[in-house]
């Protein structure tokens, strides 16, 4: 994996050049990585996620099996990594989405970045065709069964080794079986992503063929079984008194703030953020706990597949009944696939910090973290010379991309700013992003960074990104302004499911609105409004 020297005897991992046209986004990767890598992260979230990725792709035909070894040319990869962050290659992957049948390269492109560049070509490439039509059927059987069992098998493991600590051995061997574990997971979730992208854009083409675009934001609603509707409704469980705090933790610690990061705290470590949420959420009324929210959401979307069926001919309506239940199963078994490599990133966490302390004590490094500065390689063979110096200068490099702003599109290698946080002072700013879950509301915005940050309820939540571990924080805002992501990412899903207006994929969102701000948010246009300034920001 090509690697970037910045320092005479020192590299950093988590940074690379592209070469110039090549278009990445860093939507939906962005908002499973939150922060800044650190080298550690990136072993996971790079040659071990692009391994798992590339499983996937061949298992529905799409890459043969000579193209399943990671390619040291980053302009090759499905993900690389610039200033700490993945983004997807979109330039290499329209073309193998262009391959399979009920996909378009177009279909592809929407689902990631929220929009398609105009005046690109269809990319129907039919070489592999005669391979994707025996392989990816069975693929497609197969996933359903596939992820299941893989939850079922991570989440015995993360409960035995992680959660109660029952079976500790050497780290590095601990770390190194996550990691593995990581690549099975992201690759059954690939192969799971890949129905989920096929059904919903069959839905659109049905909506859009019967003229039934207002139905399709109630289409993609009130699915029922998402992971992130159990984790709430566990957690206003809690608030009510009828679950603790360590029964709510046993079931769900492997989520925490910046959980797609390895250097984040999951609630195993450390279940402050829930505390601190279970006194607001106690003072909300009954109805809106996220299973009556989840009730009313599915009997709209009873009433919305019934009027898609009698706008479609009879001839077409079959097939629209099966892609409607399709989607609730494709859905479901997304969010048990995201789960599934979350339990194994927390699995690598719990390893690397044992072995940071072991590294401690023998005098190797002076703090815990510091194992995080290091390639998964680097722990497994042994420190490399001058251990403390590279830590020193990977730590540095880490903070200085923390004040980096990255765009959610490029072309070419991103050119580094400091963020602006400068706004514009008069109302009437409007703010476009995606449709992400229907319905409009006005009040105050308070933008946050971190999901331990405190917010009012009532107030609209406005963001970078979303992971699991917002989802409590989601549950008390009155709507949802985020800047990363598109109508089939977490964010959008999830607010779907309790019930909150969400605009997804603003880019800039969190720059343009300041906190006290009287917003107007509209989640069926896609659009928030600043209407009055806020005295504060």
């Amino acid at each position: 994996m090509t690697t970037s020297p910045i320092s005479a005897g020192f590299t950093d991992p988590t940074t690379t050049e592209s070469e110039p046209g090549r278009y990445w986004t860093t939507a939906n990767i962005g908002e499973a990585t939150p922060d800044v890598l650190s080298p550690l992260c990136w072993s996971f979230w790079g040659p071990t996620m692009e391994a798992g990725g590339r499983l996937a792709y061949c298992d529905f035909g799409i890459l043969s099996r000579r193209e399943l070894a990671v390619p040291t040319d980053p302009n090759q990869l499905l993900t690389a990594h610039f200033f700490g962050r993945p983004a997807m290659n979109i330039d290499f992957l329209r073309p193998l989405f262009g391959t399979m049948p009920g996909v378009t390269a177009d279909d592809f492109e929407r689902d990631i970045c929220g929009r398609v560049r105009p005046g690109l070509p269809a990319e129907r490439r039919l070489r592999r065709l005669p391979v994707i039509l025996a392989k990816a059927p069975v693929a497609m059987a197969r996933t359903p069964g596939r992820l299941r069992a893989m939850h079922a098998d991570q989440q015995a493991w993360w409960q035995r080794e992680v959660r109660d600590r029952t079976a500790m051995g050497d780290p590095r061997v601990r770390l190194v079986d996550a990691a593995d574990r990581f690549r099975t997971a992201f690759h059954i979730h690939v192969t799971g992503r890949f129905g989920l992208m096929a059904v919903q854009g069959k839905l659109t083409k049905l909506a859009t063929s019967a003229n039934a675009g207002d139905l399709l934001m109630p289409l993609l609603t009130g699915l029922g079984g998402i992971a992130e509707t159990a984790l709430a409704d566990d957690l206003w469980e809690a608030s009510r008194g009828r679950l603790s705090i360590d029964e709510f933790v046993r079931r769900h610690g492997f989520h925490g703030p910046f959980e797609g990061n390895l250097t984040g705290r999951a609630w195993r470590e450390d279940p402050t953020p829930v505390a601190k949420l279970l006194d607001a959420l106690g003072t909300r009324p009954d109805s809106e706990r996220p299973r009556e929210r989840e009730a009313a959401n599915t009997a709209q979307r009873s009433a919305a597949v019934t009027a898609l069926l009698g706008r479609l001919p009879a001839w077409r309506r079959r097939s629209a009944s099966r892609a409607c239940a399709a989607l609730v199963r494709a859905t479901q078994y997304n969010e048990l696939g995201k789960a599934g490599y979350l339990m194994a990133l927390d699995g690598g966490r719990a390893a690397a910090r044992d072995l940071g302390r072991l590294l401690v004590d023998g005098g190797e490094l002076d703090e815990v973290d510091d194992v995080f500065y290091f390639t998964l390689d680097e722990l497994r063979d042994g420190l490399p010379v001058d251990a403390r110096g590279l830590v020193a200068f990977r730590r540095s490099r880490r903070e200085e991309y923390r004040r980096f702003e990255m765009p959610v599109t490029f072309t070419g290698t991103p050119t580094p700013i400091v963020r602006d946080l400068q706004v514009e002072a008069d109302a009437d700013v409007v703010v476009a992003g995606a449709a992400g879950a229907a319905g409009s509301v006005e009040g105050p915005a308070r933008v946050v960074l971190d999901p331990d940050d405190d917010l009012e309820p009532g107030e609209v939540l406005v963001c970078r990104f979303t992971d699991p571990s917002w989802t409590p924080v989601m549950m008390i805002a009155a709507g949802l302004v985020i800047d990363i992501g598109g109508p089939a990412s977490h964010g959008a899903i999830v607010a779907r499911e309790l019930g909150v207006p969400c605009v997804i994929g603003t880019n800039d969102g969190t720059a343009r609105i300041r906190t006290g701000d009287l917003v107007r948010l509209d989640g069926t246009a896609g659009t928030v409004t600043v209407l009055k300034r806020g005295e504060t920001s």
